[in-house]
Formats: structure tokens, sequence, C-alpha cells
């Protein structure tokens, strides 16, 4: 059995062409020398195959390229779920889909709602979207800039502490073990505008807007 096309229109659709576990876009745009690249892929929660990452003997073989059995995912995080199969679990995998899911119609909902503001009260409506949904993180950052001598500061790192980091005295830092799907969370700031990829070379390097800095101090 193969994907068939409905299946496939269904599984981008409703994905809303980011993968479901770090948000990442999934077609990268054109250049003038070559076309689009597609770093995404259709995974199966459950294979078929009985070497396959969580593979059941019970699931039914048509449901195998179903719609509810697949996730897209971007490639690096395809290869992760599937070398890692006892913590990405089929239900964690199906859990990870429906929030997905949730996230990219939420999102798309509230942007065509702030088409229709004022451009204050858009970006205003945006940051109580991001504040809700990430707490943690915004209370962090808020923490960080009020801290003696922090107040200039606009450039952090995401990073694990597994990592070591040099010269960070000018930066501020936050943890993907402290913070839960920490890169999805900032992808989402970088979507609203509030913060900017500035990333130089391994390490994933973002800048703060002066308008999100303004938020954050005063809410």
């Amino acid at each position: 059995m193969t994907i068939n096309n409905r299946t496939r229109k269904l599984l981008w659709g409703y994905s809303g062409n980011r993968c479901a576990y770090c948000k990442r876009e999934l077609i990268m745009d054109a250049t003038t020398q070559d076309d689009e690249s597609v770093v995404g892929d259709e995974c199966h929660i459950v294979s078929d195959k009985s070497n396959g990452p969580r593979y059941n003997p019970e699931f039914l073989i048509d449901e195998i390229d179903s719609y509810p059995n697949l996730i897209l995912l971007c490639r690096i995080d395809h290869k992760m779920v599937d070398d890692q199969s006892e913590k990405f679990t089929a239900d964690f995998l199906r859990g990870l889909k429906a929030k997905h899911t949730r996230w990219v119609a939420e999102t798309l909902e509230l942007a065509t709602f702030l088409k229709n503001l004022p451009v204050t009260k858009s970006i205003e409506a945006a940051f109580l979207k991001v504040k809700s949904s990430m707490p943690e993180l915004i209370a962090e950052m808020k923490k960080d800039l009020t801290k003696e001598g922090k107040d200039l500061i606009r450039e952090f790192f995401i990073v694990s502490k597994r990592w070591a980091l040099n010269a960070v005295d000018h930066y501020f830092v936050y943890y993907f073990e402290e913070h839960e799907n920490l890169q999805g969370k900032v992808h989402v700031l970088e979507n609203y505008g509030f913060v900017i990829d500035v990333t130089s070379k391994n390490v994933n390097k973002y800048r703060m807007t002066e308008e999100f800095i303004d938020l954050l101090l005063t809410s």
C-alpha cells in the first residue's frame, strides 16, 4: 500500500507545512539557481515492519497508510523519533500530532483575527497569545531583562545544559531541559516578529525586538 493523494493532502493541510515536533517549515523557498526543497517526511506512527519502530502485530495492515497513522515531521525529528521509539511511543506521537493540529488551527484563526485589528491592538493581542501559551519562558525573559546591568542585552541562545557555551556574559541563555519544546516556542515568537534569528554558527541565537521588550516589561 501507499499513501493516497487525499490522505497526503489532509496530512500536509492539517499540519500547516510545519514539523509537528519542532515547528520548522517543511518547504524551503526556491533560489535563483534551484527549485524548492522539501525537508518534511510523511512518517508512520506504527510501522508495518516487524523490526520497525512502534510495530504492533495487532495493528490492521489496511490502516498503515491512513491519516490517523501518519505524522508530518522534519527529517531530523523523523530520524530521532524512529531511533528512540521507546521514548516516542505510538501514544506519544498521536498526542503530539493532535496538539500540533490544534496549534495550527489556533494560529491561523488568530492570524485572521489580527488582520482585522489596528496595528497596535494586533501586536498586543499577539503578545497576550504567546504569553498564555508559554508563560514560564515569557516570565524568565522578563526577569532576565530586569536584572541589574542586563537591561540592554537583546540577544539570547537556546541550548542544552550538556553543551559547553563560552562568553555568555552579554547574552541570555535558555535551556531545552527547562522549557518543553523550546525550539518550537521560539519559532512562534519569530513568526510573530518578536524575535529575529541571528544564528551565525552552530548554536541557535536570536535577538529580541524593542517592541517585544516593551511588551515584556509592561506586562
